[in-house]
């Protein structure tokens, strides 16, 4: 046999305090979210393809595992859990009474390149909150993302921004399809020094933005600033209202530590419709829980119901754990009886 030793690109195998430490994380969040009133539920590994096929979703066709079953129909790896979780909940879970509060716990896989350097498989748990009052649940959603990452690690932050804020400003500018994407990856890669010469000269609003969104980071200070930004828009100046109020009741609430505006968050997802985060722990340079408010992915399933969640990558967070094997006592079987019985007594005593 040979290649025994490999394993595919973006796989990992998890050896003794990192498989303890993924799985002590995971128990961790499983338990808050029970505490918090969420119900677990869980989906296969295999779905339809025709479950993550539709137009509010974001995720790259190339980087789905994709193959047939012998019926010719197409299957995919699971590459995400927020659809098969609003799948679910619109068809099994469809005359439960709302809001209702789901939370899982489960692999979602992405077909990456190995330069990257990235997973292909990573751990996830997260919630979904299906119906409600969205501002209602917009506070609940962020509460729990915020003590979720209390639990996770040291100097949790979570930013704040709002799907729609960019969107509203772009619309003002009369930008055309190309370059709002234009924009939106500008601002996203915090690279407005490269913002294309030939949209600069047609429009000067554009340039502003792309130089200025991607600033607007920081303390409630910025709200202030992007006022300015947003004068005489009275969409984007009701979006600053919302994440004002939000920040204003979680300060009150005593998280203002954790707390940050991002106004340059430029969700490329087109599901999110309102208010959307993004946390980090020490030692990690990335953000390992991204959600927020996406209401019209539900129109994906036919349902007019609104919607907000998040995901948290545990795997990210196992690798920076601190977690160690737990003394235990090696047992022996070589008397056979005695050791039977002595094994079982000890394994009382441990209980």
């Amino acid at each position: 046999m040979k290649n025994v030793k490999n394993i595919p690109a973006g796989s990992r195998d998890l050896i003794y305090e990192e498989a303890i430490a993924t799985r002590q994380i995971e128990d961790t969040l499983l338990s808050l979210f029970y505490k918090l009133g969420y119900k677990p539920v869980a989906t296969p590994v295999l779905e339809y393809y025709t479950t993550f096929n539709h137009d509010k979703n974001d995720i790259k066709e190339e980087s789905i595992f994709r193959f047939s079953d012998m019926d010719g129909r197409t299957l995919v790896l699971r590459p995400d859990n927020t659809s098969p979780v609003a799948r679910v909940a619109l068809s099994k879970l469809k005359d439960e009474e709302l809001p209702l509060l789901l939370c899982y716990s489960q692999d979602v896989f992405r077909n990456r390149t190995a330069f990257h350097a990235k997973r292909s498989q990573m751990l996830q748990a997260g919630v979904e909150i299906i119906g409600g009052d969205s501002k209602e649940e917009d506070l609940r959603c962020i509460f729990t993302a915020l003590e979720s990452l209390k639990a996770s690690g040291n100097g949790a932050k979570l930013e704040i921004g709002h799907a729609l804020f960019f969107e509203t400003l772009a619309l003002e500018c009369g930008l055309d399809g190309d370059d709002v994407e234009n924009l939106r990856t500008y601002i996203a890669a915090k690279n407005s020094g490269e913002y294309p010469f030939t949209t600069a000269l047609k429009n000067p609003k554009a340039v502003e933005l792309a130089g200025k969104l991607q600033r607007l980071y920081g303390s409630s200070d910025v709200i202030s600033e992007a006022r300015i930004l947003a004068e005489g828009n009275r969409g984007a100046c009701r979006i600053l209202d919302e994440i004002e109020r939000i920040i204003n009741i979680f300060t009150q609430a005593g998280y203002g530590d954790m707390l940050l505006v991002d106004l340059g968050i430029v969700q490329k997802i087109e599901y999110y419709t309102g208010i959307v985060f993004r946390g980090y722990v020490d030692g990690i340079g990335e953000a390992v829980l991204s959600g927020g408010r996406y209401d019209s992915l539900l129109e994906a399933f036919g349902s007019d119901m609104s919607a907000c969640g998040f995901g948290l990558n545990i795997s990210a967070l196992a690798e920076l754990s601190s977690y160690s094997l737990p003394e235990t006592q090696k047992l022996s079987f070589a008397n056979g009886v005695a050791d039977i019985v002595a094994a079982a007594d000890y394994l009382k005593e441990e209980i």
